[in-house]
């Protein structure tokens, strides 16, 4: 190395080279790639403010997604279901185009399928609150 250039030699740390500056020298980055990453995902570039937390963007889990749209459809088609076939033997003329056993499997599945949804539907609610106690544990 030259003496009068002036830069660092790559070999060893800059604090134990002449012309070095404190202030001036931005935080190394680390070798270790583990490290590098944790400390470009803490985003180095925005301070936060005393009390702010981290933004974090945590993508949704499909299978809830699925199993409350199941819950909702499941509850939704019992009940319409249930007040089809009641509508359906409040008639006076009782005559229908299906038949006796497809009426019969109708009424006894309606409330099923509500009492289904039901349970699907707490245990979404039992899975949200077991993550947000995960979260938020001290």
């Amino acid at each position: 190395m030259s003496p009068d250039k002036e830069s660092f030699d790559p070999r060893f740390d800059p604090a134990y080279q002449p012309g070095y500056q404190a202030a001036a020298e931005k935080p190394a980055k680390s070798s270790n790639p583990a490290q590098a990453a944790l400390d470009g995902a803490r985003g180095e570039d925005r301070i936060l403010a005393e009390g702010e937390e981290t933004p974090t963007r945590r993508r949704q889990n499909p299978f809830i997604t699925a199993l409350t749209l199941l819950s909702v459809l499941l509850i939704v088609g019992g009940v319409i279901a249930a007040r089809t076939i009641r509508a359906t033997f409040e008639q006076v003329d009782i005559r229908v185009a299906l038949d006796y056993y497809s009426l019969d499997i109708l009424k006894f599945s309606a409330p099923l399928a509500v009492a289904i949804g039901v349970a699907t539907g707490i245990g979404v609610v039992f899975f949200y609150a077991v993550e947000w106690q995960r979260q938020h544990r001290s």
